[in-house]
């Protein structure tokens, strides 16, 4: 009787003396044999070549055959393939039988494959679970070449490196009004000799920028190097001294999901954390943005954002609502767009930098040009302001629901204000402006003359939304010839 057993494949070879086990007491081993081919006659198989040395790769793979004396019936058949070291590398699966006379043959076919150490190989056979003989063979491989040393894997800086490195590039960025007033605070850091990179939101609307390096120095400018008001970027030229530019790293790599790293502000101090990446997009008119969560604090924008080398590959910001950063005392707007306002949860990737900044001008001159937000110059008289989808005709009706989310299909949107005169000041022009995200002036306003008494009055204007392009939109109140009040509302389509 006769069987093929399913081949095998594996992973060790070794060198090893060879011998016959004895058979069971209840069969009786006639004889095995090993060869590298051979084929099936009749109840017996012939080899082509008998031999027990076999030399890979020339041969890749070997039968053994064996032949028992036993009782008929049914019997199931075991092969175990044993290393030079007597460990078993494989078992073969049960070869179940039906013998019909006391002869019982049965062959295996074993493939030799890279890795096996040289050495003599033992099958054993198990019949019915009982030992019935083994035949051992030769294996010859030639010896695999140790694996080429790998370089050790470079491990990214800890948090508290880059904490420690980083910090000697950042820059306190902060806004002087025209008064000499600090009123803002923001970010920034070295990228260059004499060039400090920030937002755009944080020397928006300034008459002077003062800096604050990290080795105390105090540097004051009333100029950029260049800048991108719907970009959110800014670089000023500044004396670095000896202080190092941070190194950039590549936003092409800044993947959904990945978590980097980025400068917080809490308490009035420079703290670093994660931040998770939560989306990249295109905005049109605007840019790129990388998306990060959770939001920083307002004075956080302008500040790098990190790699987990602590490689600055963007810049904290990424506000698509120029002019929307300004002082509670002189704006107003519903607390949910205050915070969309307000918020840092985008970053600009530092690749939309210009590799030069030939564009130097004066806050001055691009406040001028329309680059720059007007400034709010805060007034006493002014007591607030809002907007609204009606009003009541009669000023001392109560105070209508605040609005700033308003449709295409609304009539209106009501802008109201209320004055009164706290000092010597009574008389003046109130006029007002709405500008659409890019700075151009979209609604007029004309002038109204105004005198202010101790009883607090009441203005009110009104314009069609259609004026509006869908998106937000900011609304200047003017006194005079300065912005007292701002507000902004978002029109949908």
């Amino acid at each position: 009787m006769e069987t093929m057993a399913p081949q095998f494949r594996l992973a060790g070879l070794l060198f090893a003396a060879s011998f016959a086990a004895a058979a069971s007491a209840e069969f009786h081993l006639v004889r095995s044999l090993t060869g590298p081919s051979g084929k099936v006659q009749g109840a017996k198989f012939v080899f082509d070549q008998v031999r027990n040395r076999f030399v890979y790769p020339q041969d890749k793979s070997l039968i053994v055959y064996f032949e028992w004396e036993g009782p008929v019936g049914a019997h199931v058949l075991s092969a175990f393939w044993k290393q030079p070291d007597g460990r078993t590398a494989a078992i073969s699966p049960d070869v179940k039988i039906e013998s019909a006379t006391s002869q019982l043959n049965s062959y295996w076919t074993f493939l030799l494959s890279d890795g096996m150490a040289s050495g003599i190989w033992t099958v054993e056979i198990r019949i019915d679970g009982q030992p019935a003989g083994s035949q051992p063979f030769e294996i010859v491989a030639p010896e695999s070449p140790a694996p080429a040393a790998q370089p050790a894997a470079v491990k990214p800086p800890s948090m508290d490196d880059i904490f420690r490195d980083a910090s000697r590039a950042m820059v306190w960025v902060y806004k002087i009004d025209a008064d000499g007033r600090r009123e803002d605070t923001a970010l920034g850091f070295v990228t260059g000799k004499n060039r400090v990179a920030t937002a755009f939101q944080a020397v928006d609307a300034a008459a002077r920028l003062r800096l604050e390096f990290s080795d105390g120095r105090k540097v004051e400018t009333d100029s950029l190097a260049a800048c991108s008001r719907t970009g959110d970027w800014a670089l000023i030229e500044a004396d670095t001294s000896a202080i190092g530019a941070l190194q950039p790293g590549d936003p092409k790599l800044v993947t959904v999901g990945e978590r980097l790293i980025a400068f917080n502000i809490e308490n009035g101090a420079r703290a670093i954390g994660g931040v998770d990446i939560s989306g990249r997009r295109a905005v049109r008119g605007f840019g790129e943005r990388i998306q990060i969560s959770p939001a920083l604090a307002a004075e956080a924008a302008g500040g790098p954002l990190l790699d987990l080398w602590g490689r600055a590959v963007g810049i904290l910001g990424g506000s698509t609502v120029p002019g929307a950063r300004f002082g509670r005392r002189s704006m107003s707007v519903s607390p949910g767009l205050f915070n969309d306002l307000a918020a840092v949860n985008a970053a600009i990737p530092l690749s939309a930098l210009p590799a030069n900044a030939p564009n130097h001008a004066t806050l001055a001159e691009l406040a001028a040009s329309g680059v720059l937000t007007q400034p709010l110059s805060a007034l006493p008289e002014f007591l607030y302001g809002g907007t609204a989808l009606d009003m009541t005709k009669k000023a001392g009706d109560t105070t209508p629901r605040d609005v700033s989310e308003f449709s295409a299909r609304d009539q209106q949107i009501w802008v109201y204000s209320f004055w009164e005169q706290k000092g010597k000041l009574s008389k003046g022009l109130v006029s007002a402006k709405v500008y659409d995200e890019q700075n151009r002036v979209r609604v007029t306003i004309p002038p109204k003359k105004v005198t202010l008494t101790s009883t607090p009055m009441r203005l009110t204007f009104n314009f069609p939304p259609a004026a509006l392009k869908a998106g937000t939109s900011r609304i200047d109140i003017i006194w005079d010839d300065r912005a007292v009040w701002r507000t902004f509302v978002r029109l949908t389509e």
